[in-house]
């Protein structure tokens, strides 16, 4: 792949588009607007994947685009397509480091984390730790710093991914630690995020609720970072409805829509993991399905898929699986039988330990319904992806020992 300093990302986030959701609402409306412009009804349907995007934010180009995409992004941003991706004259806006962070999120989006674990180890250890440690005068140590954080952070992701919290849960630790080196406190309280979700998922809901409640306090002393809080107030959301804390788990639920509206138009920071409607969506439907408010909970379900690029196979999934428990909580088998047969053809490719484990435990939840033919059917085929999924990711097993 080539990757190199292209104005493109700069100018993104200069129209205040740095999320995906964000710029795609303004490029179908520019899209419209070129097809009324040039009579040409076909540029009305022109669109931008996610994984597209993805290499456009990180340089990785080596031709223009299309030219009835050029010719939309010329509208959208008010310059040649050229110039948009045009190497950046005399220096690298990004640094190896920030570069190496979009290129191992993107890979673990596309592979999942127990193809990508072992190389960002690697890269941490072989090229970020020495420039930690180095006696050079550099300018760009809080640059450095902020990457290691959100590469320590990203390996506990992949960890976890992978089915190893206890890697997991001491990489967090790592990140926390470093974390203490920066001036900026959003990269600290976005770990903390992180660190909530693990105890969620290790049913350690009074240490969740604790670990969001303490990322918000250490906003409180940095610049306002809006996807952060978001994700915050869904974890202390998710922990208090595992509580039966309902009013609570409501109240913070309502805490994280509002932070995510005032993130349209707050600058992001690029120590903040990806938060989006979709993610807030998937978090409010777990949130209301333990709440026992179902319609609701399927709303949100479908509404993450909904807006969750088909790039995204890892994050649909688990949407899925979501989606598929509901209606079952309804006694819809049916309608969940049809989400379960879309989640299986998608997810063959996901290698994802924690997705095996959801796999399993919705097995479980259909089991009752076995009677039902397309049930009976559905479970056969599990049983079978079931099998294959373990031989699969039995050689992707990460190494014991701390990392």
């Amino acid at each position: 792949m080539m990757r190199r300093a292209i104005r493109f990302p700069q100018v993104v986030e200069a129209h205040r588009m740095g999320l995906f959701e964000t710029f795609t609402i303004h490029f179908k409306r520019a899209a419209r607007d070129v097809a009324q412009i040039d009579g040409n009804a076909s540029l009305a349907s022109v669109h931008v994947a996610q994984s597209t995007w993805d290499r456009w934010m990180v340089g990785d180009i080596k031709t223009l685009p299309r030219p009835t995409t050029c010719r939309v992004l010329e509208h959208l941003f008010g310059e040649p397509a050229e110039q948009l991706f045009a190497r950046e004259a005399g220096h690298d806006f990004m640094s190896p480091h920030l570069v190496a962070m979009e290129s191992f999120r993107l890979a673990d989006r596309q592979l999942g984390g127990a193809h990508v674990y072992r190389s960002v180890v690697h890269y941490l250890n072989a090229v970020v730790a020495p420039d930690l440690f180095s006696t050079t005068e550099s300018d760009d140590s809080e640059t450095t710093f902020g990457a290691a954080v959100v590469l320590t952070e990203m390996a506990a992701w992949m960890a976890h991914d992978a089915g190893r919290d206890d890697l997991a849960s001491a990489h967090f630790d790592r990140a926390l630690r470093l974390s203490q080196s920066l001036t900026d406190v959003t990269a600290g309280a976005n770990v903390m995020a992180g660190m909530s979700h693990l105890a969620l998922q290790t049913n350690q809901a009074d240490a969740a609720a604790d670990l969001a409640r303490s990322g918000l306090a250490r906003l409180t002393a940095g610049p306002r970072v809006p996807t952060i809080t978001a994700r915050l107030h869904a974890m202390e959301a998710r922990a208090l409805a595992q509580l039966n804390a309902e009013r609570e788990a409501q109240r913070a639920l309502e805490c994280a829509r509002e932070a995510l509206v005032l993130a349209r138009t707050a600058p992001p920071s690029r120590w903040a993991a990806p938060f989006d409607e979709a993610a807030l969506a998937s978090e409010a439907a777990s949130v209301l399905l333990e709440l026992g408010a179902l319609k609701e909970a399927v709303k949100e379900a479908e509404y993450a898929l909904a807006l969750r690029d088909a790039s995204r196979v890892r994050s649909r999934a688990f949407g899925q699986v979501t989606l598929a428990r509901v209606l079952l909580a309804q006694g819809e088998p049916d309608a969940a039988c049809a989400v379960g047969r879309e989640l299986l053809h998608a997810c063959q490719s996901v290698t994802s330990v924690r997705l095996s484990g959801q796999l399993a435990a919705l097995q479980a939840d259909f089991d009752p319904y076995r009677q039902v033919s397309k049930v009976g059917e559905l479970l056969t085929w599990m049983t079978a992806t079931g099998q294959h999924r373990r031989l699969l990711l039995g050689s992707l097993a990460l190494p014991e020992g701390p990392q």
